[in-house]
């Protein structure tokens, strides 16, 4: 065999075991060069085994536990997992039970009596004295407050709130309930529209109640009072209604904390502002110049 065949066939032999002979190499490869490649895939090959070895010692000392060891481990992992969830389960229920004490609250200010059953009492339906004039303004349904105010803060905040996941079923069942509260809040604004109108001709000094006895002309204004305060019941009926189907039939648990949170803290905001209005009206506050001003 001559010396290139020779060459030739360790070349051969050298590419079949991953070496690659480059162009600028012409001689052949060395006994030094297979013997470290032969080491380096020993190598290789010894790590992948210790590390089997390795698993194979942690499988068998678990193996080598009693089975009455084991069955101890896994009723103390089921007891801690179940603590857990117990945990997770009361801290649920109390929630559950502050948006149910905080709904409740809300029906009672709603339902309650609008009319006093006197009728020298009957300024406070429209206005009472209690409430600022500002937040009066602005939670009334003559200023323009509406139940759909809340399926908007609902929108404001899935919008603006990260933690807020209002899918695209309840997006779509929003604006369906939207819809629909804006019909109502149309009926109960042509009944206020239908009052405001009338309501002069049931005054003691129209010409409808001077040709009436004084038995007739209170008769009348007492079914004033009671139109008045149907309307308003049902303004009021209409609110508890959207309050309601956003807190139990829109959103989750969680997001029907975070909108009951913001709902709040929407209402004391006006209040606080309505407060500050009515202080600054009651005590204005009085600039002096100061005594080295020429006047």
């Amino acid at each position: 065999m001559s010396i290139a065949t020779m060459k030739s066939s360790q070349r051969v032999r050298i590419e079949e075991n991953g070496f690659e002979e480059t162009t600028h190499i012409a001689e052949s490869v060395s006994w030094d060069d297979l013997e470290r490649y032969a080491a380096s895939k020993a190598g290789g090959s010894s790590e992948r085994h210790q590390s089997w070895r390795s698993h194979q010692h942690d499988s068998s000392r678990k193996d080598e536990e009693s089975p009455g060891d084991l069955y101890e481990l896994w009723r103390q992992e089921q007891n801690i997992i179940a603590a857990r969830l117990d945990k997770e389960l009361k801290s649920r229920w109390e929630l559950d039970e502050l948006i149910e004490e905080q709904l409740s609250r809300y029906q009672s200010h709603y339902f309650k009596t609008m009319v006093s059953t006197s009728l020298k009492d009957v300024s406070n339906l429209l206005m009472p004295t209690w409430i600022p004039p500002h937040e009066l303004a602005a939670v009334s349904w003559l200023g323009d407050w509406r139940p759909t105010s809340i399926l908007d803060l609902v929108r404001i905040l899935a919008a603006q709130n990260p933690n807020f996941s209002l899918s695209e079923a309840s997006e779509r069942v929003l604006s369906q309930l939207t819809r629909e509260i804006r019909i109502e809040e149309a009926v109960i604004d042509e009944e206020y529209a239908e009052i405001q109108a009338t309501c002069v001709l049931h005054l003691p000094f129209s010409p409808l109640c001077n040709a009436q006895s004084r038995e007739d002309a209170l008769g009348s204004v007492q079914e004033l009072f009671g139109n008045i305060n149907k309307v308003i019941s049902k303004a009021q009926r209409l609110r508890y209604k959207v309050l309601e189907l956003v807190m139990k039939k829109l959103l989750n648990q969680t997001d029907t904390a975070e909108f009951v949170v913001a709902f709040a803290g929407i209402q004391d905001a006006i209040h606080q502002f309505g407060e500050q209005k009515k202080l600054k009206k009651q005590y204005p506050t009085v600039s002096f110049k100061g005594s080295g001003s020429s006047s």
